[in-house]
């Protein structure tokens, strides 16, 4: 098992490194099989009131990343300033910033922590856009076993997408 942002696994499949990825965004020139949407939030620290400092400091993924591209536009859509503090691949040291009261972010619904307040528009905090969340096989070998994992991956996480479905 191996935890990497979605371009480097899409690179892994391709080279027959990996079996199966689980991927975001899903911008990939394989076939990826779609099997859940989720939406993007803004999050912060519930201890902090780092969202109201100007200009609004940042903690991102790296700047190929699609979730940071997206707030980086929207922040430039609402004519909010801001800085990009902390980058990184690792959502890990990501959240850390946030729950530090060092950074605002962007996390998927999944991915939000104990300690995090989700930004809405009463913060200021425009909507951000979804993404999807898909599994990639690997084109040049197929097993019995891996077959088995991808449904089990794609039944275990689809019920997440039912549970928040049934919840709007």
């Amino acid at each position: 098992m191996i935890c990497e942002p979605s371009l480097e696994l899409v690179e892994r499949i391709a080279e027959n490194e990996l079996d199966l990825a689980i991927i975001t965004d899903c911008e990939s020139s394989r076939p990826v099989e779609s099997f859940r949407r989720e939406r993007l939030l803004w999050v912060s620290s519930n201890r902090h009131t780092t969202h109201r400092e100007e200009p609004l400091p940042l903690a991102l993924g790296r700047p190929a990343c699609k979730w940071r591209q997206a707030a980086i536009e929207c922040l430039e859509r609402m004519g909010r300033p801001y800085r990009v503090l902390y980058s990184s691949w690792n959502a890990g040291a990501v959240a850390a910033a946030v729950l530090a009261g060092l950074a605002v972010s962007v996390f998927p619904e999944s991915g939000l922590r104990p300690g995090m307040r989700v930004l809405g528009t009463s913060d200021g905090f425009a909507e951000l856009p979804s993404c999807r969340v898909g599994l990639l096989r690997n084109p040049h070998q197929q097993s019995a076993l891996a077959e088995a994992l991808a449904e089990h991956i794609i039944s275990s996480l689809d019920n997440l997408s039912a549970a928040a479905d049934a919840a709007e």
